[in-house]
């Protein structure tokens, strides 16, 4: 998968570009780690390239096809999205209503993806919490429920804001080992984070503010 922003500016407020005339090429088999002080766009830059907000100057292409033709829903087929609170994706009674709510709605709840749901929560140690009403659980799991949300789906691209933020070192170990299969697999990921880099042969953005507001 191939993302490149060509001339990319949004703004919130007139004339405060948040960003600015900004060009890169994301792409499969690599991590990219965007980092900047805050209110350099960071997050607003995550959302534009996953169709949650749309520039008002330059292009977006997804394999060579401007995501101005596509409704976000087409580009979440691809793309998976973690908010830095996993709070915000999590709607659901229980566990297994999060992650079969994707195939409910396509009215494709096979006994073949039944069996998919499980391995996802066997894979994300979200088995024993089949039950429970997401909110009650931990940070830790809420953000591995709202990761299983993501992967429940064939992704081709992951982005993630600022997701070691509110999490103990057991989790930070198994979403950094997530990721490593995730890129080694043929994905391509992007992180926001304030820390150091922590993979080899990552790509780092750095954003600078634009203008004060």
């Amino acid at each position: 998968m191939r993302i490149e922003l060509k001339d990319v500016s949004f703004y919130y407020k007139k004339p405060f570009d948040i960003i600015k005339d900004f060009s890169y090429t994301f792409e499969s088999g690599k991590l990219y780690l965007v980092k900047g002080k805050n209110g350099s766009g960071k997050t607003t830059l995550s959302k534009l390239i996953c169709g949650l907000l749309r520039p008002q100057k330059g292009s977006i292409l997804i394999d060579g096809e401007d995501i101005k033709k596509k409704r976000t829903a087409q580009i979440a087929k691809d793309m998976g999205y973690l908010f830095q609170n996993p709070d915000m994706q999590l709607f659901a009674m229980t566990v297994w209503e999060e992650l079969s709510f994707f195939y409910e709605l396509e009215k494709n709840l096979t006994e073949e993806n039944k069996e998919k749901i499980h391995s996802v929560l066997k894979k994300f140690r979200l088995e024993k919490l089949i039950d429970s009403f997401p909110l009650t659980l931990s940070g830790g799991e809420r953000q591995r429920l709202a990761l299983a949300t993501i992967f429940i789906r064939d992704i081709r691209f992951l982005i993630l804001d600022e997701p070691f933020s509110s999490i103990d070192q057991e989790g930070r170990e198994f979403l950094t080992a997530l990721i490593k299969e995730f890129i080694a697999s043929g994905g391509g990921a992007i992180v926001i984070s304030h820390e150091n880099i922590f993979f080899e042969e990552t790509e780092c953005i750095m954003l600078e503010k634009n203008n004060e507001a």
